[in-house]
C-alpha cells in the first residue's frame, strides 16, 4: 500500500511495530461514507450514481493494473467508500490480496453479504478481478435503490443502467465484464444519454451562472431554482444550487429531512448539491460547478454587479402582483439590457395566460414562459418536466451552449399550447 500512489487511496505514511501492536499511520480523510450518505439523504439520482460509479471503476482499474499482479480489494461495499468533496475514495484494505494468492480461503475472503461475489463463498476457489466487478454492480444498485439487489425504482433507472448492473452481478463470472475499464466504458453512454445539451465545451471555458429572483415573496423563485437544479442534475449536468437570500428555507428543509451538511457546507438532497445561506461572515471552501443557480428569493436588489450570465425572474399573474413585478422590472432594467439572457417566468394559477401591457417595451425584450403547477420542485410531473426542458433549451441558446437540435419539443398549458403560441411575438421570437 505504501507504493500505491493515487489521489483516491489514503497515503500510508509509516508502519511501526512494538512487542504487542502494529501501528499503521495513514492519511486522514475528511468526508462521509457512502453508506451514511445514502441513509441520511436517500438514494442518488441516476446521473450522480453513474458519475460516482465511473470514478469507482477508474479506481478499481488502477488497483488491478498497478503491478505485475492485479491487486484485488475483495471488500468493496458502501462502508469502505468515502465521499470526500465529490470524490470517491476507498478505505480498508483488510481483505485485499494479490490475484495469485492462495491463502485466506472461504469465509475469511468474504465481504458484506450482497456485495461479495458468489465465488468468494466457495472454499478453495481461486479469485480474479471479476470478484471486484461484481461488487461494482452491487454498489451501483445500492446508490440508486438502497439495496445491492436491484429493485423497482419508479422509472428512475434507465434500461441501460439496469443492463450494466445485471452484467456486473452475473452469478456466472464468465458472463461478467472482464475488467473495470469495460464497466466504465459502458457507463459513459448511460451518463451522456441523459444530457439535454452538449455543453461540455462551453462549461470548460467559463462556468454558467443563473440568477433567479422573484418579484415578491411567494412568487416562486425558490421553487423555480430548485426545480431547474434538479432537472439539470437528473440529466448528468454538474449543477449547484446556492441560497443567496436570508430566508433560511434550505436549512429548514434539510432539518426536516434529517440531512446534515458535509465538510464544505453542502447538503445532498435528492441527488442535488445545495448550499444554504450561512451569512456574509462565514468562510467556506469554494465549490466548483459547471452551472451555478443562485436563488435570491425576493431580494432582487442583491443581484447588481454579480456578473450573472442568465437572469430568471419569477412572478405571479394575479392583478395585485403586477405592481411588484413592474417595480422589479424597472429596477433591473440595466441588468436586462446589459447583454445577459433575461427570462420572465409566470407562475400558473387557474391556467389563464398573463395579459402583458403592450406599452411596456421591457416586456418585449424578454423571453416569457408560464410555469405549470407542480407541488414538488424535485419531482415535477410531465407538464413540469416539459416546461423545464423548454426553458433550459432557451437558456442554452442564449448562453451560447450548443443545443441538440431536433428531437421532441415539449408543449404544455391549456389545450396543449406552448407559451410561445399563447403570447405570440411578445414572448420572444426564438427563445419563448
Amino acid at each position: 500500500m505504501k507504493k500505491l500512489k493515487h489521489p483516491a487511496i489514503p497515503i500510508v505514511y509509516d508502519l511501526e511495530e512494538d512487542q504487542e501492536y502494529l501501528y499503521l499511520v495513514e492519511e486522514y480523510l475528511q468526508g462521509t461514507s457512502l453508506y451514511t450518505l445514502i441513509h441520511r439523504q436517500g438514494v442518488f439520482s441516476q446521473a450522480e450514481a453513474v458519475r460516482f460509479g465511473i470514478q469507482l471503476c477508474q479506481l478499481v482499474q488502477f488497483l488491478h493494473s498497478a503491478g505485475e499482479t492485479p491487486i484485488l480489494h475483495l471488500d468493496l461495499q458502501p462502508n469502505n467508500l468515502m465521499i470526500c468533496g465529490g470524490t470517491v475514495k476507498i478505505i480498508d484494505f483488510g481483505q485485499a490480496a494479490f490475484e495469485d494468492a492462495k491463502e485466506g480461503e472461504g469465509e475469511a475472503r468474504c465481504a458484506v453479504r450482497g456485495f461479495a461475489s458468489p465465488e468468494q463463498y466457495i472454499s478453495g476457489q481461486d479469485l480474479d478481478v471479476r470478484a471486484d466487478i461484481y461488487a461494482i454492480g452491487a454498489i451501483l444498485s445500492f446508490m440508486v435503490c438502497k439495496s445491492p439487489v436491484l429493485r423497482e425504482a419508479d422509472g428512475r433507472i434507465s434500461r441501460e443502467l439496469c443492463q450494466v448492473i445485471s452484467r456486473c452481478m452475473e452469478p456466472d463470472r464468465e458472463k461478467r465484464f472482464s475488467s473495470a475499464r469495460q464497466v466504465e466504458r459502458s457507463l459513459w453512454p448511460v451518463l451522456n444519454s441523459g444530457r439535454p445539451d452538449s455543453c461540455e465545451d462551453r462549461m470548460e471555458d467559463k462556468p454558467l451562472t443563473v440568477a433567479v429572483a422573484g418579484s415578491r415573496a411567494g412568487a416562486g423563485a425558490t421553487h423555480l431554482a430548485l426545480a431547474l437544479n434538479g432537472f439539470l442534475s437528473r440529466r448528468g449536468l454538474d449543477a449547484l444550487y446556492i441560497e443567496q437570500n436570508q430566508s433560511g428555507h434550505m436549512r429548514c428543509l434539510a432539518e426536516m429531512k434529517g440531512i446534515r451538511p458535509d465538510e464544505r457546507g453542502l447538503y445532498q438532497l435528492g441527488g442535488c448539491r445545495i448550499r444554504p445561506w450561512y451569512g456574509e461572515t462565514v468562510s467556506l471552501q469554494p465549490v466548483k460547478a459547471s452551472i451555478t443557480i443562485c436563488d435570491y428569493g425576493c431580494e432582487w436588489r442583491q443581484m447588481y454587479g454579480r456578473g450573472n450570465d442568465i437572469l430568471l425572474m419569477a412572478a405571479g399573474q394575479s392583478p395585485w402582483e403586477w405592481w411588484d413585478l413592474e417595480r422589479m422590472m424597472e429596477a433591473l432594467r440595466p441588468e436586462i439590457r446589459c447583454g445577459m439572457g433575461s427570462f420572465l417566468v409566470f407562475r400558473e394559477r387557474g391556467g389563464r395566460p398573463p395579459v402583458l401591457r403592450p406599452d411596456r417595451r421591457t416586456y418585449r425584450e424578454l423571453a416569457i414562459f408560464r410555469q405549470p403547477c407542480y407541488p414538488d420542485p424535485m419531482a415535477p410531473d410531465l407538464a413540469g418536466e416539459g416546461f423545464l426542458e423548454e426553458l433550459w433549451r432557451a437558456v442554452s441558446r442564449k448562453a451560447g451552449i450548443k443545443s441538440a437540435e431536433g428531437g421532441r419539443r415539449w408543449h404544455w398549458g391549456k389545450g396543449g399550447k406552448s407559451m410561445s403560441r399563447v403570447l405570440g411575438d411578445r414572448s420572444g421570437k426564438a427563445d419563448g
